[in-house]
């Protein structure tokens, strides 16, 4: 049973049966202000409220940074404002950092099937949601967008790393497909770094990889645009 409790859950067919019971109990947010996604496999995570921070006094050759959420090891962090400082030349102060607007959960047991990860791969419901998010995303005139694929812990290191990046770049074809810009996406294969869950080894093997079902997926994470280079951000509902 030990030995069994390491096997990549990507290689056993009686995960089929698991996935689909517990994907199916996944609950959808709205998008935005109140529009309903595709299908309940798309989880909709904003960001909190804003944190108030006073600003200092002015500090000559230093621009200050306003602090931001930020998208960190599957959860929003606060990331502090800060001095940054002005190089003599420069005639503008600096950008400051893009802040996370909104991130996209999808299953990947709802997107595609057992160990397979490639976009001929990606299953009906899945492609509706990409589409869906894809729409979206035109609509609200995004900076840029991050495709972060995440597996289980199950496995071995190295496996689990090519497959979530096979599935991060799956993700990223489909969303070029219907026009987003290439060149606006980072599709990055996680492996099973930043996990959700909390589940202990000790229990059936069956048990685990149900457990362990949310840290399978896919994240999109959308970034404002910062300065004036790409058209503004302004979706219905933004809080940022």
């Amino acid at each position: 049973m030990k030995k069994a409790l390491f096997r990549s859950t990507e290689r056993n067919p009686s995960r089929r049966i698991v996935s689909g019971l517990v994907a199916g109990t996944l609950l959808a947010t709205a998008w935005f202000a109140g529009i309903a996604p595709a299908s309940a496999q798309m989880v909709v995570i904003a960001p909190p409220a804003p944190v108030y921070e006073a600003a200092p006094p002015p500090r000559v050759g230093y621009v200050w940074v306003r602090g931001y959420w930020g998208w960190d090891q599957g959860r929003y962090v606060w990331v502090r404002g800060h001095w940054s400082a002005v190089a003599r030349e420069a005639v503008a102060p600096p950008p400051p950092p893009a802040p996370v607007v909104q991130v996209m959960r999808l299953s990947a047991d709802a997107l595609f099937p057992f160990d397979r990860g490639d976009v001929s791969d990606v299953l009906p419901g899945g492609r509706a949601d990409i589409r869906e998010i894809a729409a979206k995303l035109s609509a609200a005139h995004f900076g840029r967008i991050e495709v972060r694929g995440y597996t289980d812990r199950l496995g071995s290191s190295s496996y689990n790393m090519e497959l979530s990046q096979r599935r991060a770049d799956a993700v990223k074809a489909l969303l070029v497909e219907q026009g987003i810009p290439a060149e606006r996406i980072d599709a990055r294969g996680m492996g099973p770094q930043d996990p959700i869950t909390h589940c202990s080894d000790n229990q059936s093997r069956d048990s685990l990889v149900s457990c362990l079902q949310p840290d399978r997926r896919v994240e999109i994470v959308t970034h404002a645009r910062t300065g004036n280079r790409y058209a503004p951000l302004a979706p219905a509902g933004a809080t940022m």
